[in-house]
């Protein structure tokens, strides 16, 4: 009889080969047929299937594991901010006078009227000598000719007196006309201090800028690492270029789920979200519009994340009150919610702070329990990474057979401890980043890089996996009861992450049947000592068979 899968494709032989399947956890060869595993077993049983044409690849007995995925990422911003921001990101730079130089000398190469971006990182008051951010009038100074964007992370900004202007900025006003958030002095003239006012930016890469990262630029940046596919949240303003790219006759080297981010105040979504479809033509397994995503809050590290307890201290970049900035109130998540149910879509709700999270569960409660459809995927973007409190957990564990998906950012571990310490106390700080807690209810968190550009480092899953094992952070060994296993940090970034984006039947582990994606790593990460995890490199990454990046 003749063999139903002979002459396949390509087979893989003679690898350690993690597969994260509990039927077969390690296996030996791999076997690919159009781009997806047709053979999983040992060397014999998948040599088996080669024929005279297919090509064989030996593994030298390299660790492989099932490719990576980023499950929330913003690719576009990270290659612009990369590629076109004054870079003023600690730890290379670590003070106001600093970064004023930096801006000083773009500004000096800028022809007058032309907008400067500048990239801090996150908590960058927390981080910079002088325990501070730079002001508007030294951002005046510092370019007295150009309007000019300071981001302090993403969710707060520091604007200078030519941008208030550009912007039409009023004194006495307070929101932006997508939604960020204007704050006053006093005597009601704006300190300069805008918080969620990304959507309000006047800038961003042409449509010709993002083909080209589409097509290059984000595969070459997270291939490098073992990542095949990516969770890319847009600006509606991207999901053009993103539907051109969706029919090129090449696949790129990663594959795209794509979630469209409304602005504050709701912008951004069409009466009729099947707008944002791939068009005919497209490649569902490389692109694909999944679902839909809002701010409930800020985030904790710039203290605008919507918290029920006050921040420590005072900043003068701090909101009204204290307690961080509510965007959506609870009725207009509901709404959310609902639209994302309606439609079929994953709903995303950014929850950062403690107050923000029970909304989004309150959100998911509602849409549970009045939706007429199967259950979708109802997703709160950064659960429980600053502070999570027990009922937040039970309430979480009791939606998951409602479709409630986590997602977490564990390289904060190496960011963000101190500044939360700073922010919050270190008894409210410690419930945060429970890694072993969240797994122990069920929950599956589905790790991600949030790469924005912000902090380019992000990127590398590895330093971010060694934290979750050892919880070595930037303040020392942080809560060590929280550590994980190695084989749980490859879940995180690989079968639970293929669950929160909708592909668990197609990604994230390899099995028969499921897409051909791998990363063979330098090292072995399950023997490595886990201090050393770190410097886990990526040998190769295969993207549906096919070779997407070498480190040769």
């Amino acid at each position: 009889m003749d063999d139903p899968i002979a002459d396949v494709d390509i087979v893989f032989l003679s690898g350690a080969i993690t597969t994260l399947d509990n039927t077969k956890p390690e296996v030996e060869a791999v076997a690919v047929r159009d781009g997806r595993f047709v053979a999983v077993g040992s060397n014999a049983e998948v040599r088996a299937h080669a024929g005279d044409a297919t090509r064989v690849v030996d593994l030298g007995g390299r660790r492989v594991v099932p490719g990576l995925i980023d499950a929330h990422c913003h690719p576009v911003e990270t290659l612009w901010m990369k590629d076109d921001w004054v870079d003023a990101r600690y730890p290379g730079t670590d003070s106001v006078a600093t970064t004023l130089d930096k801006l000083h000398e773009r500004a000096a190469a800028t022809p007058g009227g032309e907008w400067i971006f500048v990239a801090c990182v996150s908590a960058s008051e927390n981080k910079f000598v002088e325990k501070r951010l730079p002001t508007r009038s030294e951002l005046d100074a510092a370019a007295p000719d150009n309007p000019v964007i300071l981001g302090n992370g993403t969710h707060m900004a520091i604007v200078n007196t030519a941008a208030i202007q550009v912007l039409g900025i009023e004194n006495g006003q307070t929101q932006l006309p997508k939604g960020g958030t204007v704050l006053l002095d006093d005597h009601g003239n704006p300190t300069g201090v805008i918080t969620d006012g990304f959507a309000d930016i006047p800038s961003a890469p042409q449509q010709s800028e993002i083909a080209g990262y589409l097509s290059r630029g984000i595969p070459e940046f997270w291939n490098q690492y073992g990542y095949t596919s990516m969770l890319a949240i847009t600006p509606h303003q991207v999901v053009p270029a993103v539907q051109a790219a969706s029919t090129n006759r090449i696949p790129p080297n990663i594959r795209y789920s794509v979630s469209v981010w409304a602005a504050p105040n709701g912008q951004g979504f069409p009466d009729d979200l099947n707008d944002f479809e791939m068009p005919a033509g497209s490649n569902p397994d490389y692109f694909k519009f999944i679902g839909i995503k809002a701010w409930i809050d800020g985030e904790n590290d710039c203290r605008t994340g919507y918290m029920y307890e006050p921040y420590l201290g005072h900043f003068d970049i701090d909101p009204p009150g204290g307690r961080g900035t509510l965007v959506t109130p609870q009725d207009q998540a509901d709404a959310f919610a609902d639209l994302a149910d309606a439609n079929g879509r994953i709903a995303m709700l950014h929850c950062s702070g403690d107050a923000a999270v029970d909304i989004g569960l309150s959100a998911y409660e509602h849409s549970a329990s009045s939706s007429s459809r199967n259950v979708t995927i109802r997703r709160i973007e950064h659960f429980g990474m600053f502070q999570l409190r027990e009922t937040q957990l039970a309430r979480a564990k009791s939606l998951v057979p409602e479709g409630l998906r986590i997602s977490v950012q564990p390289i904060w571990l190496t960011e963000l401890v101190k500044a939360d310490n700073e922010n919050m106390g270190p008894e409210r700080a410690k419930t945060g980043f429970r890694f072993n807690t969240m797994i122990a209810a069920g929950l599956e968190p589905a790790a991600s890089t949030d790469m924005t550009g912000i902090y380019l480092g992000n990127v590398n899953p590895f330093t971010a996996m060694q934290a979750v094992v050892t919880r070595l952070s930037d303040d020392g060994v942080f809560e060590p009861q929280e550590a994980v296993s190695v084989e749980d940090a490859l879940r995180m970034w690989t079968i639970w992450a293929a669950k929160a984006i909708g592909e668990g039947e197609h990604r994230g582990s390899i099995e028969v049947g499921k897409l051909a994606d791998m990363a063979v790593l330098t090292d072995d990460i399950l023997t490595i000592a886990p201090e050393a995890i770190h410097a886990v490199g990526v040998e190769t990454t295969i993207v549906g068979g096919r070779v997407a990046y070498s480190r040769e």
